[in-house]
């Protein structure tokens, strides 16, 4: 069953980006199946399954005091229950080094509402907060 433009702005805005930027955890992994697939291929990075895809954003978040994903554009397409969005992210690590990027992330949504796969394009290389959980 098809989901809404707002139903699936909420899955991969609301749930997951505003979640992370508040380091909800428990929030954002309710939001995700079992079985979601996170692929980050600029960084070589696959996250597979919900337990890989916990241990790499309880790193991400305990890496990254400072999260601010924001500037989002979607795309939704509700006959097949996708999601593409363009942002701007700037994180501090708990060193203060900062890094800005401009991503894009393509999401499948169930038809529970739940993030199903994940494919990250990042405009920069990643490695510090990203090993953690990866297939690769």
């Amino acid at each position: 069953m098809p989901l809404s433009r707002q139903q699936l702005v909420t899955a991969g805005i609301e749930n997951f980006f505003k979640k992370l930027n508040a380091h909800d955890l428990d929030g954002v992994m309710a939001g995700i199946s079992q079985d979601c697939e996170m692929r980050i291929p600029s960084s070589n990075f696959t996250y597979t399954g919900w337990t890989a895809l916990r241990d790499h954003l309880e790193d991400f978040i305990t890496s990254f005091p400072v999260i601010n994903f924001r500037d989002f554009v979607a795309v939704a397409d509700p006959q097949e229950n996708r999601l593409a969005v363009r942002f701007n992210i700037s994180l501090t690590d708990d060193e203060g080094e900062e890094t800005h990027m401009s991503n894009c992330n393509f999401f499948e949504v169930g038809e529970d509402g739940k993030l199903n796969d994940i494919l990250i394009f990042a405009s920069a290389p990643l490695s510090k907060g990203f090993e953690v959980g990866s297939s690769t």
